[in-house]
């Protein structure tokens, strides 16, 4: 049965609401992602500075703790460097190997009704390394966009933009950086069902940008209508942020209320949309609930 983007939308909550379980990749995801990051940093600066922190033991002020600290930075600012490359590295392969497992839970309740955290460690082993290189890749084609700052980056100087005495050159930076998010922008749009794909055709990360590019040439007006109202509802869950950070008693609990909202809600949500989208649209098999189903959806998928 064809469904309008309404119904993509209506009936991708409905299958979220009977498959929670999709929010446990996104959990053990930040989980994991501090624990590991945390002790890489720790075990990675006690290597590093190991020998010099006896040297700050009896520093009592932030300026004497500051004269101490920044000549042994210097010192070891290549070490340094790898360790934070090291950490992001760690990162963006947990984050790849979760990502995979939630959309592949996805793809499994939508198909089926029914979603098991056995998948998410399928998924996650099998698609990996292509979802970790995929990431790169789209993180470089958006990079890319860099070239629109330096016309500007190059007639500007740094102590003039801080004076303003080049107004000319800080517009064209300014008009660049602009450009620059535009591009991005139109870019995650474009490209913003490679992860889905990737996932449900078992695709290399060339193939999942290709295949995006595809999916997007011959639906673009439902790409663009799930990509806007993720916006929306991003901007509305802003606003209520806000009132309840102006709320006495509840903004102290809010912070933490709305960390597991986006965590446990609005991240599993995402991806049920963008999955059931490329399913439907793909014409994959998808699970229909005859008991909640519409009467005029029963006679459509009867004269299918």
């Amino acid at each position: 049965m064809v469904e309008d983007i309404g119904k993509i939308i209506n009936n991708g909550f409905g299958t979220y609401v009977k498959n929670l379980n999709i929010c446990v990749p996104f959990i053990l995801d930040f989980l994991i992602s501090v624990l590991l990051a945390l002790i890489i940093a720790g075990f990675g600066m006690f290597l590093i500075f190991g020998s010099s922190l006896s040297n700050i033991e009896n520093v009592r002020t932030p300026e004497a703790l500051a004269l101490v600290l920044l000549p042994i930075l210097a010192q070891h600012i290549i070490e340094i460097a790898i360790l934070i490359i090291a950490i992001i590295v760690v990162v963006f392969i947990i984050q790849a190997y979760f990502t995979s497992g939630a959309i592949a839970m996805a793809i499994q309740a939508t198909g089926s009704g029914k979603s098991s955290l056995s998948t998410m460690n399928e998924g996650g082993r099998k698609n990996l390394v292509n979802m970790f290189f995929a990431e790169i890749l789209f993180g470089l084609i958006s990079l890319a966009g860099i070239i629109f700052i330096v016309p500007g980056a190059m007639k500007i100087d740094i102590s003039q933009l801080m004076e303003l005495k080049n107004p000319e050159s800080a517009a064209l930076l300014i008009v660049g950086l602009i450009l620059w998010i535009l591009y991005i922008v139109v870019l995650s749009i474009v490209l913003a069902i490679f992860r889905y794909a990737l996932v449900a055709e078992n695709l290399g990360p060339v193939e999942s940008i290709s295949a995006a590019f595809g999916f997007f040439k011959k639906n673009k007006g439902d790409v663009v209508i799930l990509f806007i109202f993720l916006i929306v509802v991003s901007v509305i869950f802003f606003i209520v942020d806000q009132i309840m950070l102006s709320l006495p008693i509840i903004k102290i609990l809010w912070p933490v209320i709305n960390f597991f909202i986006s965590l446990i809600v609005i991240a599993p949500l995402t991806t049920v949309w963008w999955v059931r989208l490329y399913m439907v649209r793909t014409e994959k098999t998808i699970f229909f609930d005859e008991l909640l189903a519409h009467p005029n959806d029963l006679e459509q998928l009867k004269t299918e």
